[in-house]
């Protein structure tokens, strides 16, 4: 018998259906996981802690508002069955690191619940239970176990990694997922005729979101002022651009391949063309001049861009600055391209100063020269003691440059 084309399909899809096995289909569900409408639509969420009071908007133009409360996960089936069968609801966490809810369900009259084994079963429930139809339950807080970055020292008194974090660390990528299956089944003369499931779990944006929130209040050692940076709306958070006229790493260190951008692509790039005319300019008229007013050769070392968008995390581990402009996605690093040391990478380093010194107008922005974590001093850039090479100290020591957008708070 001939089917047209559409029709074929259609037998083809219904097929399939039928050979899936029961309790696949989410759509049996209706499920409440967010405030957020997004985060909502694609059943993730964030964790906010019970009377937090947290700022939502994290770029400089942004008008802050208070992050939404926590809301309760309700799933529901959306057509109970009759009389005759029972309804069994079970949570399987999935992951190790979080593993506590409470169970806000009206039929559950026991304390906030331990995933133990990662699982949580309800008893079977009859027709007589109110609202058995409905799970409603919320996530146990996220233990952040630092409250202050220290710094360490190793044995050789080699910088170390500030440390500290959440049990949930990964600082060379970013936290696990936290997340629940649940599944209810229909159950007659003890058995399950079928089941229905659906997850409940984190993306991408939500952990990025989950970290600003962990993080928010820590305090840095020795200083006493606490990390204030607002959470970061999803829309904030943002597929990672190409810029081709900058060399070097993407504008995040982060590995979740998103991004907050506020405004270091600009900068980026415009620091990039800055510098590149600067160093052509120097070639051309050959007047790059030492302190000793002696010509110096103009190597030709690219600019390199090392850093960008941090996420709170990887801040944590790599940076005691516990309100860094590089989480808010306002802040970029520069590295000459060349060995450290070498006079060449030093003239390289004063010709890129040289670059934004003159062209102020042009970058609505903050700058300095860093070695090992610390700003240049003022003095560093008319001294000459060690090496003595006609060369400021400034930049014979720099080893990276930072940029950063100026925030008015």
């Amino acid at each position: 018998m001939y089917l047209p084309g559409h029709k074929k399909a259609i037998i083809s899809l219904l097929f399939v259906i039928l050979l899936l096995p029961p309790g696949v289909f989410a759509s049996k569900l209706k499920v409440l996981t967010s405030a957020d409408a997004e985060s909502n639509a694609l059943q993730s969420f964030i964790i906010v802690p019970d009377n937090a009071l947290l700022p939502e908007g994290i770029k400089h133009n942004s008008h802050p508002s208070l992050l939404a409360r926590q809301v309760p996960f309700v799933i529901e089936l959306i057509n109970p069955p009759g009389p005759e069968t029972d309804i069994q609801w079970s949570i399987k966490a999935r992951n190790l690191h979080h593993k506590t809810i409470d169970i806000l369900s009206s039929y559950h009259n026991k304390p906030p619940s331990s995933l133990e084994q990662k699982f949580w079963q309800s008893d079977p429930l009859g027709a007589s239970v109110y609202d058995r139809h409905k799970l409603i339950f919320t996530p146990g807080p996220v233990n952040h176990s630092t409250s202050i970055y220290k710094k360490g020292r190793g044995q050789k008194n080699n910088r170390q990694k500030y440390g500290g974090g959440s049990i949930l660390i990964n600082n060379q990528g970013f936290n696990p997922k936290i997340g629940y299956d649940v599944s209810v089944s229909l159950i007659q003369n003890n058995a399950v005729i079928d089941t229905y499931k659906t997850k409940i779990i984190m993306d991408k944006k939500d952990m990025i979101r989950q970290e600003y929130i962990n993080h928010y209040n820590i305090q840095r050692y020795g200083y006493g002022s606490n990390g204030a940076i607002p959470i970061p709306r999803r829309d904030e958070i943002t597929a990672l651009p190409e810029i081709k006229t900058v060399l070097g790493n993407p504008l995040t260190e982060s590995r979740y391949n998103l991004l907050i951008n506020d405004g270091i692509q600009n900068i980026a790039s415009s620091i990039a063309m800055i510098y590149q005319l600067q160093l052509e300019t120097y070639k051309n008229n050959n007047q790059l001049k030492n302190i000793a007013n002696e010509t110096l050769p103009v190597p030709d070392n690219p600019l390199w861009l090392s850093g960008g968008w941090r996420n709170p995390e990887r801040n944590e581990w790599y940076s005691n600055a516990v309100n860094g402009v590089h989480q808010r996605g306002g802040a970029v690093d520069f590295i000459i391209k060349s060995p450290p040391g070498h006079i060449n990478t030093a003239i390289s380093y004063w010709i890129l100063w040289l670059a934004l010194e003159n062209n102020k107008d042009k970058l609505d922005a903050f700058w300095q020269l860093e070695t090992n974590g610390r700003p240049m001093r003022t003095n560093e850039f008319t001294e000459d003691i060690e090496p003595r090479n006609g060369i400021p100290d400034a930049f014979d020591k720099a080893d990276h440059l930072h940029v950063n957008v100026i925030y008015n708070e």
